[in-house]
């Protein structure tokens, strides 16, 4: 049809699987000579074995079953062991508790003979395709932390006691750590109208999952979130004069709220000087 070939479908039709169930919608295998289908309209599951064609075994999901998957399932060696129905139209299944449903997915122990259902559990969103793959191709190369030695940020500070504010023009560089619960420095004056601030954040911390956040209000980015060891840099104007607030935005800790800090701003051409300091330390503002 307008010098596109068109191949019947009994010529390239290797074999048809006989009353499988209603309503057929996404397919995965398994490495191991079987199929499975999910079954939109009579939900469920279906096992079938390539080459005769023959149903084998199926199981209920009791929702509308969506799409399907086994780890490297598109693969041509899958991790057979474990499949996951994505179900569609479970707004009963869980409690609506935010501006979106949960939606339903069922964890299936594909490894023997016989499907068995593990778990159910919600998902957020419509679920659709998915893709999952071995967790230790992953876990093992995970990197938990960045260790301070090696960070050759240069605008990195890797102790408190050598944080500080510098100005080049109308640039202020901010030298800041972080680490539970505070920021040093946690108060700066002698910011003016018409700079650009920059703050070069390094976490401290050398623990896994202790992340920490920074942004300072009327920032015009997204925040930073700031992984151990890690030095990220933002940018800010300020808008107009006063004291300006910035703060942590990730959880690290009991004392999280107290993880703030102020930055006051003068009118442009003040001879306001630069001065910092953290706790007690930190000038009067």
């Amino acid at each position: 049809m307008n010098g596109i070939p068109i191949i019947k479908y009994e010529a390239c039709m290797a074999g048809e699987v006989q009353k499988p169930g209603l309503g057929p919608l996404h397919t995965e295998f398994d490495g191991k000579g079987y199929a499975y289908t999910s079954f939109f309209v009579s939900s469920e599951v279906v096992k079938w074995k390539l080459g005769t064609w023959e149903v084998v075994d199926r199981i209920p999901t009791y929702y509308s079953l969506g799409h399907l998957s086994i780890p490297g399932g598109d693969s041509k060696t899958p991790w057979a062991k474990y499949l996951v129905a994505m179900n569609k139209i479970t707004k009963d299944r869980y409690l609506p508790t935010g501006p979106e449903l949960f939606q339903s997915a069922q964890l299936i122990d594909i490894s023997g003979d016989k499907m068995k259902m593990l778990y159910d559990f919600p998902t957020i969103g419509e679920p659709h395709y998915a893709q999952g793959i071995a967790a230790d191709l992953v876990t093992k190369n995970q990197v938990k932390i960045f260790k301070l030695e090696e960070n050759e940020n240069p605008y990195a500070c890797k102790q408190e006691k050598d944080t500080r504010v510098e100005r080049k023009g109308n640039e202020v560089h901010v030298y800041m750590t972080c680490i539970r619960s505070h920021f040093a420095p946690d108060n700066i004056e002698g910011v003016k109208m018409g700079d650009v601030v920059y703050f070069h954040v390094t976490n401290l911390e050398q623990d896994w999952d202790t992340p920490h956040g920074f942004v300072i209000k009327g920032s015009e980015n997204a925040e930073l979130l700031i992984m151990p060891g890690e030095t990220c840099t933002l940018k800010w104007t300020p808008k107009q004069t006063g004291i300006v607030p910035f703060y942590c935005t990730d959880f690290c800790s009991a004392l999280h709220q107290e993880m703030q800090g102020y930055v006051r701003v003068s009118p442009a051409g003040s001879n306001v000087p630069l001065k910092w300091g953290t706790g007690d330390a930190a000038p009067a503002i």
